[in-house]
């Protein structure tokens, strides 16, 4: 009986010292510790963590909500599949270095390091649709409606990516209002290309600084980025013999190198340039300098703005010129009774100075498209598109076809500048 009686005893003190199911707060160390298995039905969970937190009266509260948190995650996990949420800089770090076919531009890299930075600890599930959306409104006010809707939908493609399984890491996308009308190309206004003649592009060379005349041709003759025209070609990379005239760019937005042929006019342009540049021996250093003979250096947010001034400042003195031959032109007219002839040329005039004053470097590129249309082959391979890959076997050399077809394409050189002609020569 007394064996009995210290069995049943042993059996009542392993029955007393046993937990309750879920989990609970410990002390150890100074510090509040979550320990318990979270059970539910036939699966379950341990949990042996730390809050960090210094244990006492003030942090206990705390302490509890951490476990909550804790708990209601693998609950979710075990019951609809849900894996815990991660901190948004743990997220924004495996997103940025996943491995992907077209990598990231520095623009959109830029944007979710500010996104790390604004909610970095905290998170994804625990951000609220409330702060989303006022994070997005204070982001892009001021901003034109379709500048707007490409943020969020960087955004919101960072957000579907941390929702989608395996991750798992977020339950609901945030509902945020989109402008429809600034979402879809159709609706945006169409720029004037068609009005962006070869004579109007010799006048804004004309008019360019020493350091912009080679990068406006090769923008006309390549419809490159300037991203990849100031930072993915080298010296080495442009080739001006007669005949063989090419420009290799390495640092373009889909990740591969792009060759494109360079016609005569855009030769004669990059003498006139390579001479200004000098220093031809360092075939490894960039191809374009600043007014200063310096690399252009990145933005340290990622996004454009290197040739901004200086194209404004360009494009503002080819319209001054422009105006003032105009006027002349218009009051000689008028001077022999001709006035109708006066009125359409200054209509006419007065329409280049509006595409000039809406002229950006991106238009080059859809002026390249437009020009190249009736021959698609050519102009995928010659501004780098990838919706037709049969030519890839041509990446390091120039096909004699485009370059015929470069150079059937209407040239700005028959309005070249002296110093041209007499570089030419």
């Amino acid at each position: 009986m007394v064996r009995a009686g210290l069995s049943g005893a042993a059996g009542s003190n392993r029955r007393g010292t046993r937990r309750h199911a879920g989990l609970e707060i410990i002390e150890r160390d100074g510090h509040y510790h979550i320990h318990g298995t979270v059970r539910v039905k036939d699966r379950s969970r341990r949990v042996r963590h730390s809050t960090g937190l210094a244990a006492g009266p003030a942090l206990r509260g705390a302490a509890e909500e951490v476990r909550r948190q804790i708990e209601a995650e693998i609950r979710d996990e075990l019951v609809y599949g849900i894996h815990p949420s991660v901190p948004l800089s743990a997220a924004a770090e495996a997103y940025l270095s996943r491995r992907r076919h077209r990598p990231l531009n520095p623009v959109d890299i830029a944007r979710i390091q500010e996104l790390d930075r604004k909610f970095g600890p905290r998170k994804l599930s625990a951000i609220s649709e409330v702060e989303w959306a006022a994070y997005l409104d204070a982001r892009t006010a001021g901003n034109a409606p379709a500048t707007r809707e490409r943020f969020i939908d960087l955004v919101m493609g960072f957000l579907k990516w941390c929702q989608k399984r395996p991750r798992s890491w977020l339950r609901e996308l945030p509902a945020i209002e989109r402008n429809r009308a600034a979402r879809y190309r159709p609706r945006r206004r169409a720029r004037r290309i068609a009005e962006l003649t070869p004579e109007l592009i010799a006048r804004i060379v004309d008019h360019a600084p020493p350091h912009m005349k080679g990068q406006i041709a090769i923008l006309w003759a390549t419809g490159a980025r300037v991203s990849s025209i100031l930072y993915g070609c080298r010296l080495c990379d442009y080739l001006g013999a007669p005949g063989r005239e090419q420009i290799t760019f390495h640092n373009t937005k889909n990740g591969l190198p792009v060759v494109a042929t360079v016609d005569p006019w855009c030769s004669a342009v990059m003498a006139e340039y390579l001479a200004w540049r000098g220093r031809l021996h360092d075939r490894e250093g960039p191809l374009f300098l600043t007014d200063r003979r310096k690399p252009y250096s990145p933005h340290p947010k990622g996004g454009g703005g290197q040739i901004k001034t200086a194209f404004r400042g360009t494009i503002r003195r080819a319209g001054i010129a422009l105006r003032r031959e105009a006027l002349t032109e218009s009051a000689a007219l008028r001077r022999a009774k001709r006035c109708d002839e006066a009125r359409a040329h200054w209509a006419a005039v007065r329409a280049q100075l509006e595409v000039l004053a809406q002229l950006t470097p991106h238009w080059f590129r859809h002026l390249l498209a437009t020009d190249m249309a009736t021959r698609i082959i050519d102009g995928m391979e010659q501004g780098g598109w990838l919706d037709i890959r049969s030519f890839k076997g041509y990446s390091h050399d120039v096909p004699d076809r485009r370059r015929e077809a470069m150079n059937a394409r209407p040239s700005p050189g028959n309005s070249l500048t002296r110093d041209a002609q007499r570089t030419r020569k």
